[in-house]
């Protein structure tokens, strides 16, 4: 026979143990944003080489997630993965022809996703298109000339639209620089 305690126990831990599933059968992507920050991070520069984006970061001294381009961070793999153990400058050389770059005519573009924790995307992280065109510029065969090179900051969540930015600099030249706070120079030196 069932004492009035072992049923109400019992009857709680039904309770408790259908809200948990219903929590989980919840969609909390309207809930939950991800966003576009400009925390973490005091500059992005990119410089467009003639094969390669070389692109510099300056972190915050306690920053020690991941920095990769989207579509690298299941395989982990250089040059289009890195994962600092502490904060700094970090620069990444991400090839035309690596890393998931999109090739349109003479126009290349790659995302990079500046990650605060090693296994997650969070509130905070950031992602950043960068573009560099040599479409109109007159190229001889040992050199590219670029016509523009820019860095958009978007929503760092993979399912969200990257045409939407949140900042934006532009450059007539192969260097162009963003800075979340403070004033967005070009031409700057890597």
């Amino acid at each position: 026979m069932r004492t009035p305690l072992y049923t109400l126990l019992l009857l709680i831990l039904t309770l408790r143990k259908q809200s948990a599933e219903e929590i989980w059968e919840q969609d909390l992507s309207m809930e939950m944003q991800i966003g576009a920050s400009t925390e973490g991070y005091e500059k992005v520069a990119l410089y467009c080489g003639a094969n390669e984006m070389a692109v510099e970061l300056q972190t915050y001294p306690d920053f020690s997630g991941v920095i990769y381009t989207q579509g690298s961070f299941h395989s982990r793999q250089s040059p289009c993965f890195l994962d600092p153990v502490h904060g700094g400058s970090f620069v990444l050389n991400i090839p035309f022809e690596e890393c998931a770059t999109e090739k349109i005519g003479d126009k290349y573009k790659n995302i990079l996703i500046l990650q605060h924790d090693d296994e997650l995307i969070t509130p905070g992280d950031a992602a950043f298109v960068l573009k560099c065109d040599f479409s109109m510029a007159k190229q001889n065969e040992s050199d590219k000339k670029v016509d523009k090179s820019s860095i958009s900051l978007v929503d760092a969540d993979p399912g969200r639209d990257k045409a939407k930015t949140f900042g934006y600099v532009e450059s007539e030249t192969n260097r162009v620089v963003f800075m979340p706070h403070g004033v967005l120079k070009i031409n700057d030196e890597l």
